[in-house]
């Protein structure tokens, strides 16, 4: 069995996140597929972007960089969204620092989850759906995002794993799309795997998406004597891919899909 290799939110470390020049750029770089986050904007449109607000590190409106508090994703319509570009990360920022090898561009708009998924691929790219919702009141409603997403997705999904932190909207796709894939993602874990994953398994999970700490060899044998997939998030270092490609997971997540890729190629 091949552990895909999916590139987090297209490739973070290589392109601006989550947005169609990374999608496309993991494309190139032959990966399996891509992990990215969706939300609803205010006119019900189902968006790529990862925080509840716009990122001043990574968004300019006419040239200048965002500063203070930011708008929220939810009350703006598609068009006032596409008004901003993500294509460059401030240069004074926390977030350039620890992405130096970003590509920098301009005109780079936040996409539709229906433009990622137009995106022409010469083999099966897998999209990782995260619904980015919570119990915050910045979120959107996780039904009406979990069906919105579903709706866009309803004829892909031979491709499609849901997947999220918020598992009312996992719950909400299986209990409409039983046949949809759905990855509950956990966060590191205080304690021992097992009483998560029977929660996952009775919840009607077909998987399991932890932090890359916890797919450990007795976490990950347990899981799949649950028949659950597993996946690892968000995984940048070679000496943990290496670790985890050991442990042949079904896929591997990671801001650098270059990286994984020429591990995989040494065998």
């Amino acid at each position: 069995m091949k552990t895909r290799n999916i590139a987090h939110r297209g490739g973070a470390g290589l392109r601006s996140e989550n947005t169609l020049a990374a999608f496309r750029n993991a494309i190139t770089l032959d990966a399996d597929g891509a992990e990215l986050d969706v939300q609803l904007s205010a006119d019900g449109m189902v968006i790529v972007h990862h925080d509840f607000r716009l990122n001043p590190a990574l968004t300019r409106k006419d040239g200048a960089w965002l500063r203070g508090e930011a708008p929220r994703i939810k009350d703006l319509t598609l068009a006032e969204l596409q008004a901003f570009d993500l294509g460059r990360a401030d240069p004074q920022s926390d977030y350039a620092r620890k992405h130096p090898l970003m590509a920098l561009a301009d005109g780079v708009r936040i996409p539709t989850l229906a433009e990622v998924c137009a995106l022409p691929s010469p083999k099966l790219f897998t999209l990782l759906v995260e619904l980015k919702s919570s119990t915050d009141p910045e979120s959107a409603d996780p039904i009406a995002l979990a069906d919105a997403a579903l709706a866009v997705m309803q004829e892909h999904l031979d491709r499609t794993i849901f997947v999220g932190f918020d598992w009312r909207g996992l719950a909400r796709i299986k209990s409409r799309s039983p046949h949809a894939r759905c990855w509950f993602t956990t966060d590191k874990l205080p304690g021992e795997a097992e009483p998560v994953l029977d929660i996952i398994k009775s919840a009607g999970g077909d998987g399991w998406f932890p932090s890359y700490e916890d797919a450990t060899d007795a976490s990950v044998t347990g899981a799949r004597a649950r028949g659950l997939q597993v996946a690892a998030w968000t995984v940048n270092q070679p000496a943990d891919m290496k670790r985890l490609l050991d442990l042949k997971l079904d896929a591997i997540c990671t801001d650098r899909p270059d990286l994984l890729q020429a591990l995989e190629q040494r065998g």
